[in-house]
């Protein structure tokens, strides 16, 4: 909640989650042989909607991906999974990034409105995402490889969806060992479904012997390699084990496909017999190996990836780089990560041999290879990694005090992994870090109830004061008690407990600001341009808005801090619904001085818009659209991006009633994803939305503006945001009384006077404009009349509605009371016969009337007829209506 100073952290933490090299298939090997007719099988793999790749490991699935990605030219995005990919929100992230590839800017046009989207509603987020992408034009290939590594049903649920609601330009590809969980005989029956298996993927006779003699150089292979075929059943990692046990010594050959033969049948256990086979085999190629190769080769099994120095690390061997080199050029089995040829990983059926041959030999070794291999990682910036390594290694408290460090990166989204890693970790060891602790319970507080997680608190907090004390530093005890603040706001937010947020966080200014990036992000509402509309259990109720932003910004008004900006914003837009501008332009200004002080977005820009607006109520708009340009000339590039349309909206907002034709012709030929926008639904897409409804209206478009009302209505209703249901009932009035359906704008007029009389709505009335003030005349005098029936709406509020109509002239330029007088001149009327018809607005009969005054019902019945003829009135309801048209009541 203090000042943010990392205005970059979200590019920060995308960094940290996203390993580019994860974007691109390895560089083919220098082993890897063309077979027709499995590469120019590409022109059907982009005619069809999915195809599918399941066959065993070393099967040759990479090696086929890699041929389509050189026909894709480009045209291709790809994703490498791997066991750590099980958190969903990682996984899209991963796919977002891997389609930017191909088009450059959907980063840009996807993420923020997905990062803020994805944690609350995943199922609208990934609709943003096929709405964005739709919008590529090309064919493109969107390769996951490895998919079987994928284990979280909720990933397997949303591949679902997206794979049922995949635009026409994409061709998903998907890598697997085994049939993945998705339901596709639909796709089978359309025939928008590939399939390749191990019998496609396997080696013929003649792939076999071109393998052997053109790739492997074994000179005379035709006949060895005719049988290897038909003994390997084209199993293309078998083949190329036997080939290279060949070259190893002429009498393996032999030895090996005796022994083979005494195999299970693979036909029964596909699977089990591939590995039977392979484990044989790279026995014998790991014992031909010199002893600093086997000690190479097990040492540095352990890591998912490595690099010529960790390898130098692992196996205590200057001469790592060199047997790096020596096993690329020996093609066992290396595969290398990047075209620089930096980083490398074994093939994973190597890998898993020597993994296995690392327990069964070294069991002691293995943790403290996880320790060395932890400790580069960290000091050379792979902290993530690290933290894998130091698990895998048992080296519990080096893990817990590494994700005590980590969890403000992985506190943004990657909720799922640090469930993982806490998980893991004995919660002793997690509690004797207080900080790490915290931590935990920050992560948890969505799930626990709110009384038990103010019972941890409450534990936590008598530890920290009397059993730390004297144990840690003070500065240490005064951090610590910062954050259990925090975090006593944070569960009050949660739990929609404004009052107990509004007492923490008023306390939390004397106990200071914790110096900890993952603690200043409690509000999750943070990119909306209007804080009262979208924050969390206020969502337009002005009074629980004031009781909340109004003592915290009344307590923090002379701190330059980053709640001072935040809620200062929303208190004055209170005060500004409420009428009371000249309040409200003082907590406008002081939010507006803190955001140019803190220059973040998400606080800048609500800052300008609160008083972009107060300009426009003062009556000058033009300065308005000035603050607007000037918030957006201030927002980065990236923040541009995505700030953009929200203030074009709010500029839009202004245009409708300046020059409502041009403006609304203007908006509405911008065309855009209708079932996007009503799915999205932040407050600032309702409000976008909105105007353009506005818009239609301008242009006469009814009907349309209506139908789309009424849905942005049961939205509203069904989210219980007020400002929108009363917006939607106001904009409804106005329509039906441009239709000339006057009583039934008087009823949605009504709706809105009882959704806005007990919240004491008066703005929003007004800035409808000279409709909405006709309508509230009428439900006044019908409701005098007794013409309707009583909503429970008092008058008293009616009036103070009408009154701040009059007021809004007077500020606007225009005097109402000085235009009354002007049109009674002209009229005519002398002061007996406006007393009269004040009476008549009220009901009064004449006989009433007379006994008011002392005169005949005769002399009333003359005023009145007066009165009549000067204001061309057929009946005293038409009198009343003239009237009240003309401000003379």
């Amino acid at each position: 909640m203090q000042q943010e100073q990392t205005a970059g952290f979200h590019g920060d933490w995308l960094q940290f989650m996203i390993l580019a090299n994860k974007l691109e298939l390895p560089p083919l090997p220098a082993d890897t042989m063309d077979r027709p007719r499995l590469s120019s099988q590409y022109d059907e793999v982009m005619q069809s909607k999915m195809t599918l790749l399941t066959a065993p490991a070393g099967s040759g699935k990479s090696t086929l991906l890699g041929s389509w990605l050189r026909s894709a030219a480009g045209q291709a995005a790809c994703v490498c999974l791997d066991e750590k990919d099980q958190d969903p929100f990682q996984f899209w992230l991963y796919i977002i990034h891997a389609l930017d590839r191909v088009r450059q800017g959907l980063c840009g046009e996807v993420l923020p409105d997905f990062l803020q989207r994805y944690p609350v509603e995943p199922r609208k987020a990934l609709i943003l995402l096929l709405n964005r992408v739709a919008q590529i034009d090309q064919p493109t290939m969107l390769i996951l490889d490895d998919y079987h590594v994928i284990t979280q049903p909720e990933i397997h649920s949303q591949m679902q969806e997206f794979i049922e609601n995949l635009p026409s330009s994409i061709h998903l590809v998907i890598s697997s060992r085994t049939y993945p969980p998705f339901k596709l005989e639909k796709l089978r029956l359309r025939g928008e479904l590939k399939q390749l298996t191990l019998q496609e993927l396997a080696f013929t006779a003649e792939e076999g012997i071109d393998f052997c003699q053109n790739v492997m150089r074994i000179e005379h292979a035709s006949e060895n390699a005719l049988g290897w075929v038909q003994h390997t059943e084209g199993w293309a990692a078998g083949l190329k084990l036997l080939a290279l046990s060949h070259t190893l010594g002429a009498g393996t050959v032999k030895s090996s496909m005796v022994n083979m033969t005494s195999f299970p049948p693979r036909t029964k256990d596909q699977e089990a017999g591939n590995r039977n086979i392979s484990d044989y085999l790279l026995e014998e190629v790991f014992q031909r190996q010199s002893p600093e190769m086997q000690r190479f080769l097990l040492r540095t099994a352990i890591t998912r990836r490595m690099n010529s120095r960790l390898g130098q690390v692992l196996s205590g061997l200057h001469e790592a780089p060199q047997l790096l080199k020596q096993l690329e050029k020996e093609h066992l089995f290396l595969i290398p990560l990047d075209r620089e040829g930096e980083w490398y990983r074994y093939h994973h059926l190597f890998s898993a041999f020597l993994r296995r041959e690392l327990r069964r030999n070294h069991a002691e070794l293995a943790n403290e290879l996880h320790g060395f291999a932890a400790l580069w990682y960290e000091q050379n910036g792979y902290p993530s990694e690290a933290l894998d390594h130091y698990i895998l290694g048992l080296h519990l408290e080096d893990a817990a005090r590494l994700l005590e460090e980590l969890f403000a990166h992985f506190i943004m989204g990657e909720w799922w992994t640090l469930r993982k890693y806490f998980d893991v970790l004995p919660l002793e060891i997690v509690k004797a870090r207080p900080k790490l602790y915290m931590s935990y319970l920050f992560l948890v507080a969505r799930e626990m109830p709110y009384g038990e997680m103010v019972k941890q608190l409450d534990e936590l907090e008598h530890v920290i004061r009397v059993h730390l004390q004297g144990q840690v530093a003070p500065e240490i005890i005064e951090y610590l008690l910062q954050v259990i603040c925090v975090m006593r706001a944070y569960m009050a937010y949660l739990n929609r407990d404004l009052e107990g947020l509004s007492s923490y966080l008023v306390s939390y200014i004397d106990q200071g600001y914790p110096d900890d990036i993952a603690f200043q992000y409690m509000d999750y509402d943070r990119r909306e341009s209007m804080r009262m509309r979208s924050f969390h259990g206020v969502h337009g109720y002005l009074r629980r808005a004031e009781a909340c932003f109004g003592a915290i910004t009344k307590r923090w008004y002379d701190e330059p801090a980053y709640v001072t900006s935040y809620y200062g914003a929303g208190y004055g837009e209170v005060l500004m619904e409420q009428d009371q501008l000249s309040e409200a332009v003082k907590y406008a200004e002081r939010a507006l001085e803190v955001a140019l002080q803190i220059k973040v977005a998400a606080i800048l820009v609500p800052a300008y818009v609160l008083k972009a607006r107060l300009e426009i109520h003062s009556g000058r708009a033009e300065e308005g659209i000035k603050l607007l340009q000037q918030a957006e000339s201030l927002l980065s590039e990236k923040d541009r991006e995505y700030w953009k349309s929200v203030l074009e909206a709010h500029r839009n907002r202004i245009g409708l009633e300046q020059s409502p034709v041009d403006t609304a012709t203007h908006i509405l030929a911008n065309p855009v994803d209708e079932q996007q926008m009503l799915v999205e639904m932040s407050c600032d897409q309702l409000f976008q939305w909105m105007v353009r409804l506005r818009a239609a209206v301008a242009l006469e478009h009814y009907d349309y503006a209506q139908e789309e009302l009424q849905r942005v209505r049961e939205h509203a209703e069904k989210r219980d945001l007020l400002t929108e249901q009363i917006e939607c009932a106001l904009l409804e009035s106005v329509i039906l009384q441009k239709q000339g359906d006057s009583g039934a704008g008087i009823v949605a007029l009504s709706r809105a006077l009882v959704l806005g009389e007990p919240e004491g709505y008066i703005r929003s009335f007004v800035s409808e404009g000279e409709p909405v003030k006709w309508l509230l005349q009428q439900y006044l005098v019908l409701r005098r009349k007794k013409a309707i029936s009583d909503d429970g709406v008092k008058l008293a509020y009616v009036k103070q509605l009408l009154s701040a109509f009059v007021q809004n002239q007077k500020v606007r330029g225009r005097s109402a009371p000085d235009e009354a007088k002007h049109v009674q001149k002209e009229v005519g009327l002398s002061p007996m016969e406006q007393k009269i018809f004040g009476h008549i607005a009220e009901g009064l009969t004449s006989k009433q009337i007379a006994a008011e005054f002392g005169i005949s019902p005769g002399t009333v019945n003359t005023h009145i007829r007066r009165v009549f003829a000067k204001l061309g009135a057929s009946s005293r309801t038409h009198a009343v209506q003239i009237a009240e048209q003309r401000g003379l009541l």
